[in-house]
């Protein structure tokens, strides 16, 4: 909890965040005009203001998004996102925004939230906490179930990042290891997709707090775009 509530003495609405964005990426070519939107963010309701926030700056976004935030459109879905892309000046933008969420309530409780119409709290982001709780009893023989794709995806994908003798992560932990995760498929599906076309990309990741207000608040930013394989690592 300590470790959070650190972080969000630092934080910013959604809102702002997302401004930020525009201003920040214009100075490097990228505009709604010129860039398509990926957005990755959980599957959750609680995630309808963020894609909204996003469509009113970038305009209508290219989901990319599964459980958790995970990244599992592979490269045709990819594919199918560059062909989306304005393509101005022969350069193709992207923006891809991954973000997954984790819940802060009114007693400090990491992981839950109080959702309209709800007498008590739920867990937020609650296939992050299953998986948790699986993790917890031992568990690490996951395979794909075809009957939950995306749950069973998760586990394989975040699973074999967690050593079998260290300590069980914390939901926060788990949260961040999730964004890294869904940049570094981001990354590795642009790469396949840059084999034939040039392609730029802005990588802007973070987590999604929903606080006790009802507010949306961003923390744990990181953000970069890559330009002709150059990095330029955007200050916030």
């Amino acid at each position: 909890m300590e470790e959070l509530q650190t972080r969000l003495a630092e934080s910013v609405s959604v809102e702002d965040f997302i401004t930020w964005s525009e201003w920040s990426l214009a100075r490097v070519g990228f505009r709604p005009s010129n860039t398509l939107a990926l957005v990755d963010v959980c599957r959750d309701e609680l995630m309808a203001d963020f894609d909204e926030a996003v469509a009113v700056i970038w305009g209508r976004a290219f989901d990319i998004g599964s459980l958790a935030g995970m990244v599992f459109l592979g490269s045709t879905g990819l594919k199918a996102a560059l062909s989306h892309v304005p393509g101005e000046d022969g350069r193709h933008r992207f923006v891809a925004f991954c973000f997954p969420h984790i819940g802060f309530d009114e007693e400090g409780t990491v992981g839950r939230v109080q959702r309209r119409g709800m007498s008590r709290a739920s867990s937020a982001c609650g296939a992050l906490a299953a998986f948790r709780q699986e993790l917890a009893t031992g568990r690490r023989d996951f395979t794909l179930e075809t009957d939950d794709v995306e749950q069973s995806l998760l586990r394989m994908r975040l699973a074999p990042l967690i050593a079998s003798d260290s300590p069980l992560p914390s939901l926060l932990e788990l949260t961040e290891m999730a964004r890294d995760t869904a940049v570094a498929d981001v990354r590795r599906f642009v790469d396949l997709a840059r084999e034939r076309e040039p392609v730029d990309v802005a990588y802007i990741s973070g987590i999604v707090v929903h606080l006790p207000d009802g507010l949306d608040h961003v923390v744990a930013v990181e953000a970069e775009v890559e330009i002709d394989g150059v990095i330029i690592r955007l200050p916030h």
